[in-house]
């Protein structure tokens, strides 16, 4: 009577599991690697994500500040307004007008009295359009955008925060760096993962030499052979990525970075650990396979 399908694998994972008991070193050292390597992943990940969070909280405080001529009429303006808003790169611009920026500097200092009222001064304040950017690093090409257009002559000045630029430039930067450090730990865990891998599983077919060939004289299909060995290669990384997610758990929670709103929003961890998972796993059976069908082909 045969055996049920299901019986059989249960049988095979089993065997699978003894074999790693019995390379217990081997299998430590394996998925610690492994687990050491995403974990360096996760936090580079982490980086990228709070680099861009920031630069993307920044750029909507990092306005753009036009004054303008008085000699500018309101159509003007408008027109001038709705031009600004269909260049692709800007995502807001809302105009102030003379009394209005009269209005928010006499309520900035309330504790002292309006000076031009009490002197008598016309308000010399401008009117000034406000402009916000997809990123801050963009305001250049607006500048440049509208001293070369008909309104040009409207302009009496344009205000960019220096200081604000130089953090944006500094976050891209580091941006642009964890993207290729990304890239590069991501090669190396592909690699590094197939080479220690198909390495663990060598050493564990050396050891199961006897038990492979007593499996093929029975006349056990190679599928069964390999079974216990792709298991081994999932297990690996498996274990590796739940080892990755206690590390990064531990450093999310010893620098709080949880408490940073904008982080936390562009930051899924559940997800991160999800296709890493598949990844892992679909790495771990391909390297197994490789390695245990290179035997079956050779030996």
């Amino acid at each position: 009577m045969r055996r049920p399908f299901y019986k059989k694998y249960t049988r095979l994972t089993k065997m699978s599991l003894q074999n790693l008991k019995r390379n217990l070193l081997l299998s430590v050292a394996t998925t610690v690697m492994m687990g050491l390597i995403l974990f360096i992943f996760n936090v580079i990940m982490v980086l990228n994500v709070l680099t861009e969070s920031s630069l993307q909280e920044l750029g909507n405080k990092v306005d753009l500040l036009i004054y303008v001529n008085d000699s500018a009429s309101v159509f003007e303006v408008t027109e001038m307004i709705e031009d600004i808003i269909s260049i692709p790169i800007v995502t807001e611009a809302s105009f102030t007008s003379k009394e209005e920026a009269l209005k928010e500097f006499i309520n900035l200092y309330p504790d002292k009295a309006d000076p031009f009222t009490t002197f008598g001064i016309e308000n010399p304040l401008p009117s000034n359009v406000k402009i916000i950017t997809e990123s801050p690093d963009q305001h250049g090409i607006v500048i440049d955008y509208l001293q070369e257009s008909q309104f040009a002559q409207f302009l009496l000045d344009i205000e960019s925060s220096s200081e604000n630029q130089e953090i944006v430039a500094r976050l891209l930067s580091v941006t642009d760096f964890t993207k290729k450090l990304i890239i590069g730990v991501t090669v190396t865990f592909i690699f590094g993962s197939l080479l220690m891998i198909m390495n663990a599983i060598h050493l564990s077919i050396f050891t199961r030499k006897t038990e492979i060939e007593i499996m093929r004289l029975v006349g056990a299909r190679p599928s069964m052979i390999r079974y216990p060995f792709l298991f081994e290669g999932a297990f690996y990384s498996f274990i590796a990525v739940f080892i990755s997610l206690i590390l990064l758990m531990i450093f999310l929670e010893g620098t709080k970075l949880s408490s940073f709103t904008s982080f936390t929003d562009s930051f899924n961890p559940l997800t991160l650990i999800l296709v890493e998972t598949i990844v892992s796993v679909f790495i771990g059976i391909t390297s197994s396979y490789i390695a245990i069908n290179y035997y079956l082909k050779h030996e």
